[in-house]
């Protein structure tokens, strides 16, 4: 019975960690959506009547890095990075899912260390009062958008590590 109980539990778990980095995939979607609307606007502004949208290259900077953190825990969860299994092919299954479990607590300390030095930028960036060049826009604005994405990136590996959830099965391409 405690084994049943935890198996629900894990794929209550796995469940709850895939819906919210799907709506974090949507929204990264939704801004590169925008900027690509913006830049078109921005273009045919700086074509037709020498007018582009002021700092449109920094608006493109700042959203891209947030919808490209926001992709990263959908990603993750559905065994989206690069796996060069070349050494691994003749390995049992026991030993691919120990390895997907090992490489997994990797990617949550790489998560984990790129969200602390953000957060540490972000801080500092926020001290010294630094903005974008034409806009004038607070840089660490920025730094705070990219946090929630690489967070549930972090969660989403560790979980997967730690055997909480399951390591989605890795996609064939023969």
């Amino acid at each position: 019975m405690a084994e049943e109980q935890r198996t629900v539990a894990r794929g209550r778990l796995h469940e709850a960690l895939h819906k919210l980095a799907v709506w974090f995939a949507y929204a990264g979607g939704a801004i590169v959506a925008a900027i690509g609307i913006m830049s078109a606007i921005s273009i045919i502004g700086r074509t037709l009547w020498a007018k582009p949208i002021t700092g449109d290259f920094e608006l493109v900077e700042i959203g891209i890095a947030v919808a490209g953190s926001l992709f990263l825990a959908y990603c993750q969860i559905t065994a989206g990075n690069i796996v060069v299994d070349i050494f691994t092919i003749r390995a049992s299954d026991r030993a691919k899912a120990a390895m997907d479990c090992f490489g997994a607590l990797l990617m949550a300390g790489m998560f984990i260390l790129v969200g602390w030095r953000c957060a540490v930028g972000m801080t500092e960036i926020r001290h010294s009062g630094e903005t974008s060049m034409l806009m004038g826009f607070p840089i660490w604005i920025g730094y705070v958008c990219v946090l929630p994405g690489i967070a549930l990136a972090a969660v989403t590996a560790l979980a997967q590590g730690l055997g909480l959830i399951g390591v989605s099965e890795r996609v064939s391409h023969e």
